[in-house]
């Protein structure tokens, strides 16, 4: 069983996996934006460019889901993020684009008991950083500064096809998605598209 917890270790979650399915460097405006929303609450500063950890969305136990809260950052948005309401760390993250198969935590905002130094299999969104020259990405690791054109998605889709698929079997738990639905109803931020908090 793999521990993901917050980084107070207040709340989260016991999985039913023994390593990441997909890493990822993301440098697109609304990790940014959640994680310095975050860190405006009291939690960790971003970093440039974040890394995000994709593991298979079985969950067997939780713990402290009184301190977890659901978030859209804004009308309209995809993605529901799963804070911890004392050290606002983001716990999970689930998208339509997963397919209930996988969620998603942000690498050094969360704690582990897992081997989560896997290489990122790319780097993406880059032309929405608001520096570029201060990410580093690590050399070999394929680089999509935007999806603008058919062809980029059709080469990120053949990174991340095992991913982003449907569950294969039954799971053992429940989805990141299921657990979603038994928290308050998801909060709305209305925080403005694009711009940086911190």
């Amino acid at each position: 069983m793999a521990d993901l917890s917050c980084n107070c270790g207040a709340c989260g979650f016991d999985l039913n996996i023994s390593t990441p399915e997909l890493s990822l460097l993301c440098g697109c405006e609304d990790c940014l934006q959640a994680l310095e929303w975050g860190a405006l609450k009291g939690g960790k500063k971003p970093a440039v460019l974040p890394e995000l950890i994709y593991v298979r969305s079985d969950i067997l136990t939780v713990t402290g889901k009184k301190f977890m809260k659901a978030f859209y950052l804004r009308e309209g948005a995809k993605s529901t993020r799963v804070y911890c309401t004392l050290c606002f760390s983001v716990v999970g993250v689930d998208h339509p684009s997963y397919r209930n198969n996988v969620f998603m935590f942000f690498k050094k905002h969360c704690r582990t008991n897992f081997d989560v130094s896997q290489i990122p299999a790319a780097a993406i969104y880059l032309n929405e950083l608001p520096n570029l020259s201060k990410a580093e990405v690590p050399l070999g690791v394929p680089v999509f500064h935007s999806f603008h054109f058919p062809q980029e998605e059709t080469r990120f889709r053949t990174i991340v096809t095992q991913t982003f698929k449907e569950p294969d079997s039954s799971i053992l738990g429940q989805s990141l998605q299921n657990f979603i639905k038994t928290l308050d109803p998801v909060e709305v931020l209305n925080l403005e598209k694009g711009k940086k908090l911190l």
